[in-house]
């Protein structure tokens, strides 16, 4: 475009154009040529914006996603604490049931066939010493 420019200026030179027209023309072709760098520079600019922008999205998106399978871990590790301790009690009152019955059970035969038990002992220890006397 410099070429375009230095022959645009040397017509409007021979022209008998006022200087303020001049001015203008030379104003418009600089502002036009200092556009064009601007936009230059403004493409790759937006481009790296862009991908930085890019980035920070993937990487907050990806911390969300971690944050999400902790909480998930933190939730499974919970249940499974909570089911242990329900375990744990159930056992307990297991053990608990187990025990009283085994205590009643004890009581009920040493109530019931221990007495009888003595007394055919007896019967039959004074049977014995009876049968030796005669």
């Amino acid at each position: 475009m410099q070429p375009d420019l230095q022959r645009i200026i040397s017509e409007l030179k021979k022209e008998t154009c006022p200087q303020r027209i001049r001015d203008q023309v030379r104003g418009r072709i600089a502002a036009r040529e200092s556009a064009a760098p601007r936009l230059r520079y403004a493409i790759p600019a937006v481009f790296v914006a862009l991908v930085l922008v890019c980035g920070l999205l993937v990487g907050q998106w990806r911390m969300r996603e971690n944050l999400r399978e902790q909480a998930k871990l933190a939730q499974l590790t919970r249940e499974r604490v909570h089911v242990a301790h329900q375990a744990e009690e159930a056992l307990g009152l297991v053990g608990s049931v187990l025990i009283d019955a085994g205590n009643h059970s004890e009581k009920i035969i040493s109530d019931r066939t221990i007495p009888p038990l003595r007394d055919s002992l007896e019967t039959a220890r004074n049977k014995i010493i009876q049968h030796i006397n005669l």
